[in-house]
């Protein structure tokens, strides 16, 4: 999520240690960059494992594809060019929808009849790979005192969402390890549609926020 985009800008400007913790902590508080804590399912509390967010996404799009580019841009080699023909194009755009559903997160909470007093924790969900469980992520997940885990996955695609995207989620739910009587609710947030080769049997479980 613009992780290593910032990696790579920061190695190239400062070196390791010194006053870099600072100034990411300065970014942090301008709101630039979010740190995204994942947290125990068992407990609700915040774990000290996190990734660093690009939360601008101005930011993201000028480290991508502006900074990279500039003498070119100064002259004038980029006018003609659209968008939507830039490498990677789909994919920094996909973040860009995440990171507007994840700084708007109380919208989501809205759409699906949550009050943030029934929330136990709420963020990006991450697992790490060990010998007994596997590695993923997951776009968002909301923990309430319900014992409900809502694993939000967020797509953006310039075509209908196909049924792969259901068979991601589907690997990521039989991966992670959730306490004993609690539900896991899908959901899909998405722009453009579902493929018209979806069958109503592919997601009838899912909460689809469109």
């Amino acid at each position: 999520m613009g992780q290593k985009i910032m990696r790579k800008f920061l190695l190239q400007h400062y070196p390791s240690g010194g006053p870099l913790s600072d100034y990411i902590e300065d970014l942090i508080i301008s709101g630039f960059l979010e740190r995204d804590r994942t947290w125990s399912l068992q407990t609700g509390v915040e774990s000290k494992l996190g990734k660093f967010r690009i939360r601008d996404n101005y930011v993201r799009y000028y480290l991508k594809y502006i900074q990279p580019h500039m003498q070119k841009i100064k002259k004038g080699l980029f006018k003609t060019l659209s968008p939507f023909n830039l490498p990677g194009w789909e994919r920094v755009m996909g973040l860009q929808f995440e990171n507007l559903i994840l700084n708007n997160r109380e919208v989501i909470w809205q759409m699906l009849g949550l009050r943030p007093e029934d929330i136990v924790f709420e963020n990006p969900y991450f697992q790490n790979k060990t010998s007994k469980q596997q590695g993923f992520q997951i776009d968002y997940a909301i923990q309430t005192r319900f014992k409900n885990i809502y694993l939000c996955e967020i797509k953006f695609s310039q075509n209908p969402i196909s049924i792969n995207v259901i068979k991601e989620i589907e690997k990521k739910i039989k991966a992670l390890k959730i306490p004993k009587g609690f539900a896991i609710l899908p959901v899909l947030i998405h722009i453009n549609g579902i493929s018209h080769t979806f069958e109503k049997g592919n997601y009838e479980d899912y909460i689809v926020l469109a």
